[in-house]
């Protein structure tokens, strides 16, 4: 099949003004999931064909869209589906549907690292048809009836897709320029604001796709075992993850409101409890006698604040306690947020909080940053009060509501 029609499908990768232009593999998996997510989040009726050598970075993509009734997905490497399979390097993906249309077609067999490669890529096009005339050619089972029930007759615009690719082009310029090397510091430098917002929003995008993955499972594991109150705590630990995932995106502030300490402590106990169960963590909570202590403060970032601590606490020990010893003074609550694992060198007390320096292999630099800046925003502070062979203390200090 290959020799058949590889000069036919190669020719697609070198037409009009699309020649000439190389795309990064991290560009090629941002533009695919550009085209299918929409598709997933609607749940089109619509037919999907692929050819993908590599699915790194697409497979909660492609999971969500095979878990949609109205999509179907038809891989074409699955043993029978091709006459012969010669395709080589090429990859592709063809959709129809009701509303729109599209071809992409990739190849890094030019390319010596396999990381580049020239693309084919149109949409609302009945250049479609002929993508897909060629690989039906050689399929043993017959999807014609299914392909045409959303026929592309759409004249040709070449405005629109060459608007498009410009898009495409100036997408890979971003991504390039703001990707890393395995060989880069994975200390990032985040006084460029310009690079490190696009960087956070690249990133904030990948972990939201997860999280979509994430909350299909969870619908299906609620309707096989029911609904209980384990699953609204993962739903609850989703909610806050995206919630602060959109802030990164958005750069927006803070919102402030009259909030009781009590409920915020009782999320973060539920959420955490069975997190730290895993390495056989204990979490303790001391509270004052006094239950309605009341501040003005972001729920959702607060809580972020206190988990982001625990998990550092928890990975740092085992088969331990965790507490949260909370006391009022004055007119302040003073949240102490103790472990008794890992020493904290001196010389890192302060150099912690800075942005982007971790003491971890596979650290952000990012949460405990994050964190100060939170409470600060709240009028109050974050420290690291001690770290010794006996405890390490981290400090959150906010002022109450007096009532």
């Amino acid at each position: 099949m290959y020799k058949k029609h590889k000069k036919q499908l190669k020719s697609f990768l070198n037409l009009g003004n699309y020649a000439g232009e190389t795309f990064s593999r991290s560009s090629m998996t941002t533009i695919l999931r550009a085209l299918l997510e929409p598709v997933a989040s609607q749940n089109a009726v619509s037919l999907v064909f692929t050819r993908l050598k590599d699915k790194e970075g697409l497979d909660g993509l492609i999971k969500r869209l095979e878990y949609c009734n109205n999509v179907e997905m038809v891989d074409v490497t699955a043993p029978g589906l091709l006459i012969k399979d010669d395709y080589v390097e090429l990859e592709f993906v063809i959709f129809t549907s009701a509303r729109y249309n599209f071809v992409l077609i990739w190849d890094y067999s030019n390319d010596v690292n396999k990381n580049y490669t020239s693309c084919y890529f149109l949409v609302n096009s009945r250049a479609v048809n002929d993508v897909f005339d060629i690989l039906q050619s050689n399929m043993t089972v017959d999807y014609k009836d299914k392909f045409y029930l959303h026929k592309p007759e759409r004249r040709e615009n070449e405005l629109l897709n060459e608007a498009l690719f410009n898009v495409l082009r100036r997408l890979n310029n971003s991504i390039e320029e703001n990707s890393y090397t395995e060989n880069d510091s994975f200390i990032v430098d985040l006084s460029d604001e310009d690079n490190n917002e696009a960087n956070i929003k690249f990133i904030s995008h990948e972990i939201k796709n997860q999280l979509s993955v994430v909350d299909v499972y969870l619908k299906v594991a609620e309707k096989k075992f029911g609904k209980n109150n384990d699953f609204d705590i993962i739903r609850k630990a989703m909610s806050v993850v995206n919630f602060e995932l959109n802030e990164l995106r958005n750069y927006s502030g803070i919102q402030i409101k009259e909030v009781i300490l009590q409920d915020i402590i009782n999320e973060s106990f539920d959420m955490m409890e069975k997190v730290l169960e895993v390495r056989g963590n204990k979490l303790v909570v001391n509270m004052p006698s006094r239950c309605d202590i009341k501040l003005f403060t972001d729920e959702n970032r607060l809580l972020s604040v206190i988990n982001n601590i625990l998990k550092n606490a928890n990975e740092s020990t085992k088969n331990d306690e965790i507490i949260i010893d909370v006391k009022l003074d004055n007119d302040e609550v003073i949240i102490d947020i103790i472990n008794h694992g890992d020493v904290i060198p001196l010389a890192d007390k302060e150099l912690i909080f800075k942005e982007g320096y971790t003491t971890k292999r596979k650290g952000s630099g990012i949460g405990l940053n994050m964190a100060k800046k939170i409470i600060e925003n709240s009028n109050g502070s974050l420290i690291l009060s001690s770290s010794n062979e006996e405890k390490t203390v981290f400090e959150i200090k906010l002022p109450v509501i007096q009532v």
